[in-house]
């Protein structure tokens, strides 16, 4: 099976989707970890450039030309759509079996990367989670939005909006996701209302101080607080639809 990234006729296993703005210092450095840590798999990789205004496209356009034999397929949108609408938009043009995420502000190293891509086969979703070293208010914010999703639907995910490994089909199959920063608490929240079986793997990620201030000052914009919200009472509404129905099927047996 080829290792360099889907150019060859066989099936794809897996497609990342890479998104980023703004990024031109550490999106090679996300791609060369997929690069490195991606291997004896095929895949292809969709970079969503979202209307960055430095020279991130011509960066990403260097590193295709730089690396034919990865499979890489460049999404330039003219305005900001938000991450969460490029994860659903992406995941359509997408021809893997499984679907990955891997942020375009540097990624996660190879090795981490090995390790999930390693699990892939053993459940319907791989969950990432990680000892979390961003700034003391960042990581508040990150444990009371588990915490309040686990509440919701009685889960006990250690973490959701991290570099996950869903079946493509799960992906395409849902409807009307967010398109802020809660996406993925969204999806996996009701694929587990599915049944769906998960492994969660501990990845080790480098945080550097100014990149989490920066995380953090984005997680407070307005915007992305109401997606935030946005998100979690759609996940509130769809549990409490989910717990009727299953009274209502039991009350009627």
């Amino acid at each position: 099976m080829s290792t360099i990234g889907g150019n060859s006729m066989e099936d794809i296993t897996l497609s990342i989707f890479v998104p980023c703005f703004n990024e031109e210092n550490d999106i090679v450095t996300a791609l060369n970890n997929i690069k490195e840590g991606v291997q004896n798999i095929n895949y292809e990789v969709l970079v969503v450039d979202d209307a960055s205004t430095d020279k991130t496209l011509e960066v990403i356009e260097k590193f295709k030309k730089n690396n034919p034999n990865i499979n890489i397929k460049i999404i330039p949108n003219k305005i900001n759509k938000g991450l969460g609408y490029n994860f659903w938009e992406t995941a359509k043009k997408a021809q893997g079996k499984y679907y990955m995420p891997v942020f375009g502000d540097g990624g996660i190293p190879p090795n981490e990367l090995k390790k999930l891509t390693s699990n892939i086969g053993k459940a319907d979703i791989i969950l990432a989670y990680f000892n979390d070293q961003r700034g003391f208010f960042r990581k508040l914010l990150s444990k009371l939005f588990v915490f309040g999703v686990n509440l919701i639907t009685s889960n006990n995910i250690k973490y959701y909006n991290s570099d996950n490994i869903y079946l493509l089909e799960n992906v395409k199959s849902f409807k009307n996701g967010g398109s802020g920063f809660a996406y993925q608490a969204e999806l996996i929240t009701d694929l587990l209302r599915q049944k769906k079986s998960y492994v969660e793997i501990e990845i080790k990620i480098p945080f550097e101080t100014e990149k989490s201030m920066s995380t953090t000052s984005q997680a407070l914009k307005l915007h992305n607080v109401v997606s935030v919200l946005g998100s979690v009472i759609s996940i509130f509404l769809k549990q409490i639809v989910h717990v009727v129905k299953k009274l209502f099927f039991l009350s009627s047996r």
